[in-house]
């Protein structure tokens, strides 16, 4: 069958025409140059050098990624990811060093995230990142803009919507850690907290679509 794919018109990646993603080196802006600096949003061991790409660890499996610790570029514990009981419902939550909570998930029937701040309120985690058909692709909206996670062999990349050619962020998973990369146009735009997040209903084992 023959025909306009609406999956490609949206941004979607086309395994077709694998060719099309990641051209530019990561950590690039497109033109070669890297990305602006975030000096000073987060904190460094030696802020005089201050990476394009921010690297983020889940360790601490215990079992798994719903129960973890995840650091920051400086390998210092940055979030803790429990799973607990509350109101009799399994809550995933992601709590910061200070003992302020950055986020939850609740494992209903239909699974809801929430973001705190302006970042996301409450809302069907299937809505916040709807599935294609063939479930190898997820849209996800952030602060007004649309983005794409792609599952790719691998792992799983994210790019900006009708620019399939820059990947923003990068996950993957080893045997014992997952690993968050971001560029700095990915900080930039709000992704830090979602991607997060996001990272933990990937690797969940659990369905919420």
């Amino acid at each position: 069958m023959h025909g306009t794919n609406p999956y490609a018109q949206a941004g979607w990646y086309n395994p077709q025409n694998p060719h099309t993603i990641n051209n530019h080196p990561w950590g690039s802006s497109g033109n070669g140059n890297p990305g602006p600096s975030i000096f000073g949003a987060l904190p460094y061991a030696n802020q005089g050098q201050v990476p394009t790409v921010l690297t983020f660890h889940y360790v601490c499996l215990n079992p798994d990624v719903l129960n973890c610790t995840i650091t920051g570029p400086t390998s210092i514990p940055y979030l803790e990811v429990a799973t607990v009981m509350r109101n009799n419902i399994s809550t995933t939550v992601f709590r910061k060093s200070d003992g302020r909570v950055l986020a939850s998930i609740e494992w209903t029937r239909a699974p809801t995230v929430e973001i705190a701040g302006q970042t996301l309120s409450k809302r069907l985690v299937s809505q916040w990142m709807r599935s294609s058909p063939d479930r190898s692709q997820r849209g996800m909206n952030v602060n007004g803009r649309d983005f794409i996670w792609v599952s790719m062999p691998t792992g799983t990349c994210v790019f900006a919507h009708g620019d399939t050619k820059n990947a923003l962020v990068k996950l993957h998973r080893g045997p014992q850690v997952i690993t968050l990369e971001l560029t700095t146009e990915a900080f930039n735009a709000g992704l830090l907290e979602a991607s997060i997040v996001a990272t933990v209903l990937i690797h969940s084992g659990r369905n919420f679509d």
